[in-house]
């Protein structure tokens, strides 16, 4: 099994996981004022790298989905200095596929470019292993060069764009 830094074998339902700089959480309903003024604080770049789109938050109804446990997984990473105050969004979401999920994160502009979203996506890669996932996917833009960066470093292959996107498909049982 792949590991980027100070990643955890597996994160309990819920556990936090702490590294020398951030402490990663389960997100709940209570974090959705939290998780908007995340998106606030984003760039209208990062967000679209995100969603494709230059939205600027999410609806209860959207929050309330992403955090059910019959959904997957979604956490908040936020500084070990100010836990209250959430710097990266990371989900695992299942698909209408049986045993894939999708892979997202969101991480705040001041902290892109640390290691942060390598550590995030190892960490989903251990936790979609433990949810008895067998294929991770993941919609990136062509122009994406942090997420297709990303990927590299977890030495996933990153295919060709077509039509604008990147889409990752990834064996989880083949990475062990």
């Amino acid at each position: 099994m792949l590991t980027v830094g100070a990643v955890p074998r597996v994160l309990p339902k819920q556990a936090a996981s702490t590294t020398a700089q951030f402490i990663t959480r389960r997100a709940h309903l209570g974090d959705l004022e939290a998780v908007n003024a995340l998106h606030h604080r984003c760039t209208l770049d990062t967000r679209y790298a995100r969603y494709a789109t230059g939205r600027s938050g999410l609806t209860r109804t959207e929050w309330s989905r992403w955090v059910h446990p019959a959904a997957g997984s979604t956490w908040l990473t936020a500084p070990a200095h100010d836990p209250a105050t959430p710097v990266a969004l990371t989900h695992l979401l299942k698909t209408d596929t049986p045993d894939t999920y999708e892979f997202a994160v969101l991480i705040e502009d001041r902290w892109q470019n640390k290691g942060l979203g390598s550590r995030l996506a190892a960490q989903a890669l251990v936790e979609a292993t433990a949810q008895d996932c067998h294929v991770l996917t993941a919609t990136i833009g062509a122009t994406n060069a942090r997420a297709t960066a990303i990927m590299r470093r977890l030495r996933i292959p990153v295919p060709v764009p077509a039509g604008g996107v990147i889409g990752i498909s990834i064996r989880l049982s083949e990475r062990s």
